[in-house]
């Protein structure tokens, strides 16, 4: 890894007035909305094009509250400018809980096409929710540095503690800086969204999966939780009678919806990547279907030999469905905590507590 001598409080030229960014919430033909409707529910494409200044986070704070949006995804195409600004943008990004994205608005519809490069990619960091598939998209980071190259040692490394901490804050690999430090500044290292993804520059809208023990009433618990954009999926585990697992598969939004599908559903069960366990029809005794404030939750005992189902899959999914109809799903990808779940299964067989 190359060593980093010099300091960037710009990432290239700061830009003219004339090529500040600005933001824009234009509206979309028909067929544009329904497909943005169905991957993204009522989330506002805010674009944002032009090099970033020292100022442009207050005027997103404003353009937002100007607009009353709440939910918004920020489009970016942008060759960068004020890393101050950027990292600022993030900040207030973040903050309003907006996700990120690279894109352009053409003749009434989003254009999956633009460059989010340097001080940029800071800004980008800042989303919840950070889309990045590549094809006609560019996102790209470089090595920072100080137009006259003046810049002491001391500051240097002052301001590159600054820049790690706000990655690793917005869930950002710190492998990301040095990826960064490693191009020369007047180059540029284009991410596929392959590496983007492994840096966890990019999630498009998925959380990596948590594994927390819990406690409550004495009981000990593993939880078990996948963020995304509009809902998260969460899990319980609790150890039952004998060899047997207490799961609990959670759909976490608000009471409304949480209300709106317990009411629509006729039927509930769970997948183990693509094996179905326990179907229950809704309305019989034992069900297990409930909803919880914002959450539905569906609750089975899993017997020995759906344990170890379960303990060889790689998604586990919570399903609330109708007859004839798509059901609602929360789905967690287990494959990095599998060792915490498989411990606290061991851990159950020693330690067995009583059906709940």
């Amino acid at each position: 890894m190359k060593t980093l001598s010099l300091i960037l409080l710009i990432f290239g030229l700061a830009g003219s007035d004339a090529n500040a960014m600005s933001f824009t919430a234009p509206k979309h033909n028909l067929p544009d909305v329904v497909t943005w409707m169905d991957q993204h529910g009522d989330t506002t494409r805010i674009y944002a094009g032009g090099e970033i200044t020292t100022s442009s986070a207050s005027e997103l704070e404003r353009f937002a509250r100007a607009n009353h949006i709440e939910r918004g995804m920020v489009l970016f195409n942008s060759p960068g400018g004020s890393l101050m600004g950027g990292v600022a943008l993030g900040n207030t990004i973040r903050k309003l809980g907006f996700d990120t994205g690279i894109a352009t608005y053409l003749q009434g519809g989003m254009v999956t096409s633009g460059i989010c490069a340097s001080a940029c990619a800071y800004a980008f960091a800042g989303g919840r929710g950070r889309y990045y598939l590549g094809g006609n998209t560019r996102l790209g980071i470089h090595q920072f540095y100080s137009e006259g190259g003046d810049i002491g040692n001391g500051t240097s490394q002052e301001v590159s503690g600054l820049l790690v901490a706000y990655l690793q804050r917005m869930g950002v690999d710190a492998l990301a800086f040095s990826a960064s430090a490693s191009v020369q500044p007047n180059d540029i290292f284009w991410l596929s969204a392959a590496e983007a993804n492994k840096l966890h520059f990019s999630n498009n809208g998925i959380e990596p999966t948590t594994a927390e023990l819990k406690q409550v009433n004495g009981s000990t618990y593993l939880r078990i939780e996948q963020k995304y954009t509009s809902y998260s999926a969460r899990f319980i585990f609790n150890c039952a009678r004998g060899d047997r697992i207490l799961l609990m598969g959670g759909i976490v939004t608000n009471s409304q919806d949480a209300k709106q599908v317990y009411d629509w559903a006729t039927q509930s069960f769970f997948t183990f990547d693509q094996q179905t366990i326990q179907t229950r029809r809704k309305g019989n005794a034992d069900d297990g279907l409930m909803p919880n404030d914002s959450t539905i939750w569906v609750t089975r005992v899993l017997a020995p030999a759906e344990v170890q189902k379960l303990l060889a899959s790689t998604t586990i999914t919570v399903w609330v469905a109708a007859d004839g109809a798509v059901g609602h799903t929360g789905a967690v990808d287990i494959s990095g905590v599998r060792d915490k779940v498989r411990d606290f299964v061991s851990n159950c067989s020693f330690h067995p507590q009583s059906d709940r």
